[in-house]
C-alpha cells in the first residue's frame, strides 16, 4: 500500500483513476433482468417461486412466501433483552430526527383564485432488506420509520430467507416494532419484479428503497426505466473517507475503516491526512489485503476538504483538532460525523439520522433516504371567470409565439365578450 502525495506531478491523473473506478454502475445485467421481469409477468407467483427456489434455495409453496403473523409476533422470544432495548432505542432515535423532515407545501391566493404546492404521502412502498451474512435489522427501521411519518398507507417488506426458509428474528422484530406485518420471503432481481409488477394477490408498489447487490440494483433501475415503480438512490458498495490531522488515535481511525470494509467486497476507504507520520502509522497498522484503502497525504485542510467534495464519500469522518472548521466548505459526502467520538458505526444503528444513504460519488448530488422520498408534490390551480380573463389574453398569444394553435383556442374561447 503506497501513500499518494497531492505534491506529486502524477497525482491528479491517479486521483482522477480512482475515482473513475469507483464511480458509476456497472452490473451489466440489463438482458437477464428483463426476462426475470418478464417471466414474473407472464406467469406471476409461479415464475416468483421458481427463482425463489433456484436462487434463494426457497422450498415452501406460495402460501408459504408470506410471513405469518404468528411467526412475527414470536421473533421477540429469539432475541436478548440487551438486543431488544438496543432496537427500541434505535427506533426511538430515528422517528425522533425523521419526525421533522416531513415537508410543508403553500398556497398563493388571488382574490378567489389559487395555486397551490401540496406534498402528499405514496400510497404504497417496498422496502427491500438484503440477506447474506449481516441481518439488516437496522435498514428495516431506517426504511419503515420515515415512510410511516410521511403517511405511506401500505408498505411491504421483501427478504430474502436462508435455505431452511427462515428469516432472522432481529430482522422480524424490527418490522413488528414499526407496524410492517406484509413480509415476502423473497430476495434478488425476482423480488423487485414482484413489487413493481405485483402478481397474484400482491399488487404492485408505486415506489421500492433499500440497498442491495448489483441485481437488486440493476432491477431497480430497469423498474425505474420502464416506469414501473419509483425507486430512491442505488446504494453500492459502502464507503467512507477520514480526514484527520495527527490529533485523533490512528486506532480509531483503522477501527472505523475496517468497519466500513467488513460490508463486503467493493467497498471503498479513502483516509486523507496533512500529517505524514499519521499516515505511515495507519499503514504499518492496517492487517488486512485486497482492500480499497487509499491513503492521501494532503497539504492544507482546506485541500483536505477539496478532495473530500470530489470524492463525494457515503460517509465522512472529521478527525481533527477542531472538526467544526472543516465542517462548512463540505458539501460532497452525503452523512459527516464530526470529531474522533463519532464513529459512522453509531450512524449506523442509533445516532438518529438515516443510512440508507448514495454511493459511487452520488453523494455529489443525491441525499439520504428521509421522509421525503415518501412523498410527492402536487400542483393545483383554481382560477377563477375574473382571473382567467386577467390571464386568458397572454397565455394565448404565448401559445401563439410556440405555434401551439388548439392551446390558443382552448384559452381564447373563455374570454370572448
Amino acid at each position: 500500500m503506497k501513500i499518494l502525495d497531492t505534491r506529486n506531478k502524477k497525482f491528479t491523473a491517479e486521483f482522477s483513476r480512482l475515482l473513475k473506478a469507483r464511480a458509476g454502475f456497472k452490473a451489466g445485467l440489463e438482458g437477464k433482468v428483463e426476462k426475470i421481469f418478464s417471466a414474473v409477468e407472464k406467469r406471476g407467483l409461479r415464475a416468483v417461486l421458481e427463482f425463489a427456489r433456484k436462487i434463494d434455495g426457497f422450498s415452501g409453496t406460495e402460501k408459504e412466501l408470506r410471513v405469518r403473523a404468528k411467526e412475527l409476533n414470536s421473533a421477540e422470544k429469539e432475541l436478548s433483552a440487551n438486543q431488544i432495548q438496543a432496537m427500541q432505542l434505535a427506533r426511538k432515535r430515528i422517528e425522533r430526527f425523521h419526525q421533522g423532515q416531513a415537508p410543508d407545501g403553500y398556497i398563493i391566493k388571488e382574490e378567489e383564485s389559487f395555486s397551490e404546492l401540496r406534498w402528499i404521502p405514496l400510497q404504497s412502498v417496498g422496502i427491500y432488506i438484503p440477506g447474506g451474512k449481516a441481518p439488516l435489522a437496522s435498514t428495516v427501521l431506517m426504511a419503515a420509520i420515515p415512510a410511516q411519518i410521511a403517511g405511506v398507507k401500505r408498505i411491504a417488506m421483501v427478504t430474502p430467507a436462508d435455505r431452511g426458509g427462515e428469516i432472522h428474528p432481529a430482522i422480524l422484530f424490527a418490522a413488528k416494532l414499526t407496524g410492517v406485518e406484509e413480509i415476502y420471503r423473497v430476495g434478488g432481481a425476482h423480488a423487485i419484479a414482484l413489487l413493481s409488477l405485483g402478481a397474484g394477490r400482491i399488487q404492485k408498489v408505486d415506489k421500492i428503497v433499500g440497498p442491495g447487490g448489483l441485481w437488486v440494483s440493476a432491477a431497480k433501475v430497469y423498474a425505474q426505466s420502464k416506469g414501473l415503480a419509483g425507486i430512491d438512490t442505488l446504494a453500492g458498495p459502502s464507503e467512507i473517507a477520514i480526514l484527520a490531522d495527527g490529533s485523533a488515535p490512528a486506532e480509531f481511525a483503522i477501527a472505523d475503516l475496517k468497519a466500513q470494509l467488513e460490508h463486503g467486497q467493493g467497498g471503498w476507504a479513502f483516509l486523507i491526512s496533512t500529517n505524514a507520520d499519521y499516515l505511515e502509522k495507519i499503514k504499518s497498522g492496517w492487517k488486512l489485503r485486497g482492500k480499497n484503502l487509499f491513503l492521501i497525504h494532503s497539504r492544507s485542510e482546506q485541500e483536505m476538504i477539496e478532495l473530500a467534495n470530489r470524492i463525494a464519500p457515503e460517509h465522512l469522518e472529521i478527525h481533527t483538532a477542531e472538526p467544526e472548521q472543516l465542517l462548512a466548505g463540505l458539501t460532497g459526502p452525503a452523512a459527516i460525523y464530526v470529531g474522533a467520538d463519532s464513529p459512522v458505526a453509531a450512524g449506523d444503528y442509533l445516532a438518529g439520522p438515516n443510512h440508507c444513504l448514495p454511493t459511487g460519488g452520488r453523494a455529489a448530488f443525491d441525499s439520504p433516504l428521509g421522509v421525503w422520498d415518501f412523498m410527492k408534490r402536487q400542483s393545483v390551480v383554481r382560477l377563477s371567470e375574473e382571473m382567467i380573463k386577467i390571464l386568458g389574453k397572454p397565455a394565448a398569444e404565448f401559445a401563439e409565439l410556440e405555434g401551439l394553435l388548439e392551446h390558443s383556442r382552448s384559452l381564447t374561447i373563455r374570454i370572448k365578450g
